[in-house]
């Protein structure tokens, strides 16, 4: 209702775990959604070739892990906020994976990405933004990537006409409630964002009717 009425989403509150425990409870909860599916996606995804791959809002660095299995001499940087950098350190020396990775603070809606990679890793970002954010965010994987480096979008991926899949056109309401600006896009707003941003040969990759569609591109 609130949002029905005031046109933005609710004002959050704390559990009474408190702010820290809740964000570590959601940083987690992306960790058991990802872990079951990331492993089969990677495979899906290959042969990828890469030697330095960047993790775009890392969280946990479920991500990262099933990449470094697949591509056992390859390194990866993970690139988020301080909380989530705390927790993707300790889950990587759980896994024994600490020194193949680089984990750096900062925010990528105001701080430049870590530069000289080839092959970026963008999961479950683009729902949270707007188009025009979704464009800069693009524009800073794209000047990160060396030329003939790859960017990989994992996200959902609506039909032309919005309504399917209906997970992912029920997930644009969710994100209209809980996001100042955030939606689900179609594959030709992705093609038109990463062309927008520099990128060549955007293609959907993998077609999924959740989250776990990917499209790729390439920068010459």
């Amino acid at each position: 209702p609130w949002t029905v009425k005031a046109g933005i989403p609710a004002p959050r509150t704390s559990s009474i775990r408190g702010p820290a425990a809740d964000l570590d409870a959601f940083i987690m909860a992306m960790n058991v959604v990802s872990r079951d599916v990331a492993d089969d996606l990677v495979r899906q995804l290959q042969p990828l070739q890469f030697r330095r791959m960047l993790d775009v809002g890392a969280g946990p660095g479920t991500w990262s892990h099933a990449f470094l299995r697949a591509v056992p001499k390859a390194t990866a940087v993970l690139f988020d906020l301080p909380h989530a950098i705390a927790l993707a350190r300790r889950q990587a020396e759980e896994l024994g994976l600490v020194d193949r990775m680089e984990f750096v603070v900062g925010n990528f809606y105001v701080d430049e990405l870590p530069q000289h990679v080839d092959f970026a890793w963008v999961s479950a970002i683009t729902h949270q933004n707007s188009r025009e954010q979704n464009r800069q965010l693009f524009e800073k994987v794209f000047r990160a990537l060396e030329p003939g480096g790859q960017i990989a979008i994992r996200d959902i991926v609506l039909e032309p006409d919005r309504t399917a899949p209906l997970e992912g056109a029920l997930f644009a309401v969710n994100m209209l409630v809980g996001t100042p600006a955030g939606g689900t896009y179609t594959l030709e707003e992705f093609r038109e964002d990463l062309l927008a941003a520099g990128f060549s040969e955007p293609h959907l990759r993998i077609r999924s009717d959740n989250m776990n569609s990917v499209i790729l591109a390439h920068r010459r």
